[in-house]
């Protein structure tokens, strides 16, 4: 297999992350739904620390760095929770 090829497939799969972050964003515009009309906080530490530990555990099956992966869906949730501030009208996204 050629670089060219090899990088013309890691492009794709980064395409591939890009979409899935992109869902992962619509979908926290319906978690804010939600949680607007029962008056829960953006910011739920105890569903963090589930989706930290679980991308953490899971990262371990996968045999890659789970403490990277574990900042990486730090970001996510980071990302979501600005989505969801901005569905309320707190946020600061475009």
């Amino acid at each position: 297999m050629s670089l060219d090829t090899v990088r013309e497939e890691i492009h794709q799969i980064d395409k591939n992350i890009i979409d899935l972050i992109a869902e992962r964003q619509r979908l926290a515009a319906t978690v804010a739904g939600e949680k607007h009309q029962t008056g829960i906080p953006v910011r739920d530490e105890e569903q963090r620390a589930r989706v930290l530990d679980r991308a953490f555990e899971y990262a371990v099956t996968r045999n890659i760095d789970p403490v990277e992966v574990r900042k990486i869906f730090a970001i996510l949730i980071a990302m979501n929770e600005e989505r969801q501030r901005e569905y309320s009208g707190e946020g600061n996204l475009p």
